[in-house]
């Protein structure tokens, strides 16, 4: 009998943590770092170890600064899309590591879901009202905790130093 649990996973904030989170001298035979695919899936077996939810499900990013809602608030994310910025440099390091995430996440069977125009987190407040049962939200993003209706949706938000 399972356990009636569904972990939804906000893979760009989990992704992002493991880039800064796990030394980047974890490469690949040709030299590419791959510290950011490694700590996150490492963060995946641990999650899955630990909930042993019937369901694991990582949401993600199909756009992060949408149209729409810039079009709502002008500011939103402005700080990221700066040229330089370390949320760009970040991104730099993350592109060669993206595909071979997602590649693996599908070899394992994992589902990874998002939509075009909406950011991870609009698409695990769409499952987490549709998913039967007991919802897990794993992030570092606080605004999922708007999200919570105890005890049937929670949040696992990780903690620093805790990967």
């Amino acid at each position: 009998m399972g356990t009636g649990l569904t972990l939804l996973v906000d893979s760009a904030s989990l992704i992002y943590r493991a880039l800064f989170s796990v030394p980047d001298t974890v490469q690949a035979p040709d030299g590419t770092p791959m510290n950011a695919a490694y700590g996150f899936l490492g963060m995946l077996e641990s999650l899955v170890a630990t909930h042993d939810p019937d369901f694991l499900c990582c949401a993600a990013d199909d756009d992060w600064r949408p149209d729409w809602r810039v079009e709502l608030v002008d500011t939103y994310k402005t700080h990221r899309a700066e040229p330089g910025s370390p949320q760009e440099q970040a991104e730099d390091r993350l592109a060669p590591q993206m595909p071979v995430i997602f590649e693996i996440l599908a070899g394992c069977g994992i589902q990874v879901v998002g939509h075009p125009g909406y950011e991870a987190e609009d698409v695990i407040g769409t499952l987490a009202q549709r998913a039967p049962g007991r919802v897990g939200i794993v992030s570092g993003d606080r605004d999922l905790f708007q999200l919570v209706h105890d005890p049937d949706v929670f949040v696992l938000y990780p903690r620093r130093g805790v990967s």
